[in-house]
């Protein structure tokens, strides 16, 4: 079953089944639109894409010195498009998560890309491939979504090895889900190998979809990815959203780690003792898979998103959502 599937499968349960717990929503701007800020009003002031690189390098606690390599976009999608694309010309070899965003494959598809896949569910296998004469790039989230924890010292001592096989490698890391001003120590050890691009956005910290977006490249990469970035457009009115965001709404990631943290501690306290989450769950955000499969809903009334909705082939795994249980007026 994929996701648009399970979409109608939803939407037909809940209205048939009044008896069944919503577990599978995802759309956490519906969740928490009462924490989105509304817009001010159209400024006559430029937003310049340095200067916002520079509030967001300052944002994030990082060294000043690397915003001139941190290079604006509308978010991760936009980023990953003209990544993809700019790999294609170079006929990169690319890897991609099997069971996270399927939306990754169509991008690496429609920039001429074919690429390879890794499951991470219910652990990721990572790549062991002998180097390729080409370019090679790995995509992954930090954290492994929808697994629901950190990449952890194993991981990073994993793909530290890909890389060091061979320097036309690189890591790209998907790190939107990061309910911080700062990213997780995994996230910045992998980035120090000078083979990493750090992806992010205001897409899920600050509940703005497709608004704004950083890839944060090595030093060894900037000349011949920054043509690619600066020759894209970004809309004026996006770029003083995103200033208006990271400036007097700093607080926002916090307030909905919060919000999520609170809505997990709920959808745990009602699970039926025998549905065993899988382990360590260590990472804020919305998702909990289990060790339950269709049998979930018929014994349990509980209506999960089946683990091949994100094109994992576990059929014994089910992703628990808990967006339903945030409170609308906390």
């Amino acid at each position: 079953m994929n996701f648009g599937e399970f979409q109608e499968l939803r939407t037909t349960l809940l209205r048939d089944r009044p008896e069944v717990i919503d577990c599978g929503a995802t759309n956490l701007y519906g969740a928490l639109a009462r924490l989105i800020p509304p817009p001010l009003p159209p400024s006559e002031q430029r937003t310049h894409r340095s200067h916002l690189a520079a509030e967001w390098v300052r944002r994030f606690g990082l060294p000043t010195e690397v915003a001139r390599r941190a290079f604006v976009s509308c978010g991760v999608r936009d980023s990953l498009a003209l990544l993809f694309t700019r790999y294609a010309a170079d006929r990169a070899l690319l890897w991609l998560p099997s069971d996270n965003y399927p939306v990754y494959a169509a991008i690496a598809r429609a920039a001429g890309l074919a690429p390879r896949e890794y499951p991470t569910l219910p652990e990721p296998l990572w790549p062991f491939n002998p180097p390729s004469s080409n370019h090679e790039v790995l995509l992954l989230t930090n954290p492994l979504k929808p697994r629901g924890r950190w990449i952890d010292q194993a991981d990073v001592d994993c793909l530290t090895a890909w890389l060091s096989a061979s320097a036309r490698r690189r890591v790209l890391i998907d790190a939107v889900y990061t309910f911080e001003t700062s990213f997780h120590a995994t996230t910045v050890d992998l980035f120090r190998t000078e083979q990493v691009i750090l992806l992010h956005s205001l897409t899920k910290g600050w509940l703005q979809p497709r608004l704004f977006g950083i890839a944060l490249v090595p030093e060894q990469d900037t000349g011949v990815l920054a043509p690619s970035f600066k020759q894209h457009a970004v809309p004026q009115h996006s770029l003083a959203r995103a200033r208006e965001m990271l400036g007097s709404h700093a607080a926002l990631p916090a307030l909905i780690a919060q919000e999520l943290r609170n809505a997990r501690e709920r959808l745990h306290a009602m699970l039926p003792s025998g549905v065993a989450t899988i382990e360590p769950l260590n990472a804020t955000g919305y998702f909990t898979p289990v060790r339950c499969g269709l049998e979930l809903l018929e014994s349990r009334r509980l209506l999960g998103i089946p683990a091949s909705a994100f094109g994992s082939r576990q059929e014994d795994i089910t992703v628990l959502s808990s967006l339903s249980f945030i409170s609308p007026d906390s």
